[in-house]
């Protein structure tokens, strides 16, 4: 919730990660028993204990609210700017599941290896959501940092509320940028579709405005369209390419040209 998302490529990575739980997770572990029945869950068998003269069947552990993912991008696009080319990203996110609300927290580093920009990238995160008269909300604290420089962090507070229309779904966000003392607002939609049993197409779009944000004054920032295709490798494992078109409006176009970007991301859940 890059420090974008494949299923939406204007906003920060770790909040589409946010916007994307509910993927099943599954646990390893060190005990024999455990790896007993990781083999059993791996190989779609029961267990069967020596002596017992019987199968039994042991139900997978809960997961722990741990992800891990990786990626590449042509592009490292952050609310409509290019800020650098042929980028690695990897990221953990962990939910805490134990308070009253869900609390999201993780880590993301990104290091595009040339183009404009090519500094690489340390993000931190906390954000906690739930659903609110039909509304899901999120409220995301970010930190990021620029271990090149050893200087130059920036630190924002995020709001996100989002909705199922049935037929499409949508999403704004709002944010305050504390060093920049700017704002940042976006307004979208997306719709997924099931192409066979483990192949997806999410189609997105949407625009975004800014105010002292990528440049002086309140201005049109950008307008974006994607389309992602999450496929299921595993029911833990997702392997989404995706492709995406960037036009740059007031706020970014005197420096930032329409651009056609694409990448894929590799995202295991435990």
């Amino acid at each position: 919730m890059p420090r974008k998302s494949p299923n939406n490529d204007s906003i920060p990575h770790f909040l589409g990660v946010l916007l994307d739980k509910g993927v099943p997770r599954a646990k390893d572990g060190h005990l024999t028993m455990k790896r007993t029945l990781l083999v059993a869950c791996l190989f779609g068998t029961s267990t069967i204990f020596a002596g017992s003269g019987k199968e039994e069947v042991i139900a997978p552990e809960a997961p722990i609210g741990a992800t891990i993912s990786t990626g590449y991008m042509t592009n490292y696009i952050f609310y409509g700017v290019d800020f650098g080319e042929d980028a690695i990203w990897t990221g953990l996110d962990y939910t805490i599941n134990a308070l009253p609300i869900p609390v999201d927290v993780g880590v993301w580093y990104i290091n595009p290896t040339s183009g404009p920009g090519e500094d690489d990238e340390l993000d931190l995160y906390a954000s906690v959501g739930d659903e609110f008269a039909g509304f899901d909300v999120s409220l995301t604290f970010a930190a990021y940092l620029y271990p090149e420089f050893g200087s130059g962090e920036t630190y924002e507070l995020a709001l996100g509320v989002g909705r199922s229309l049935g037929i499409v779904d949508v999403y704004t966000n709002s944010l305050y940028d504390f060093e920049i003392e700017g704002w940042y607002f976006e307004v979208g939609a997306e719709k997924g579709f099931d192409l066979t049993d483990t192949i997806g197409l999410v189609v997105s779009g949407g625009v975004a405005y800014q105010s002292d944000y990528n440049s002086a004054g309140d201005d049109w920032n950008h307008a974006y369209v994607q389309a992602s295709f999450p496929i299921a490798l595993r029911s833990n494992v997702t392997l989404e390419p995706y492709i995406a078109g960037l036009f740059a409006l007031d706020a970014v176009d005197d420096f930032q040209e329409d651009l056609l970007h694409g990448g894929v991301s590799l995202s295991v859940s435990f």
